[in-house]
């Protein structure tokens, strides 16, 4: 499985953070859409909790949205720095940072 990062924000002390959290709470539940044409899923939220779960060898719990036309802020838990359509977030996704997890 493939995950697209699709936000530019990141905090190495918070990724230590979250680390400590999941060794305790477990694998993430993260709301991302599939994207057929480029294979992976793009991540809405979350790009800590991916990092730490692949560091930790844990892999995320897809909550799939839909992709289309509603604004990204209405998905429970959006934390990106500004708002576009989910099929704008989706299309340029391709140029985001990829992580990878074993299916």
């Amino acid at each position: 499985m493939r995950i697209a990062l699709v936000h530019n924000h990141f905090d190495s002390e918070k990724l230590q953070r979250v680390i400590e959290e999941m060794k305790v709470l477990g694998a993430p539940e993260i709301h991302a859409v599939w994207h057929p044409a480029y294979d992976h899923w793009v991540a809405l939220e979350g790009c800590h909790r991916i990092r730490a779960a692949k560091e930790l060898g844990l892999t995320p719990e897809i909550i799939e949205v839909e992709y289309g036309e509603e604004m990204a802020s209405t998905v429970t838990g959006y934390d990106g720095d500004e708002d576009y359509p989910i099929c704008e977030i989706c299309d340029d996704s391709h140029n985001a940072v990829i992580i990878e997890f074993e299916d």
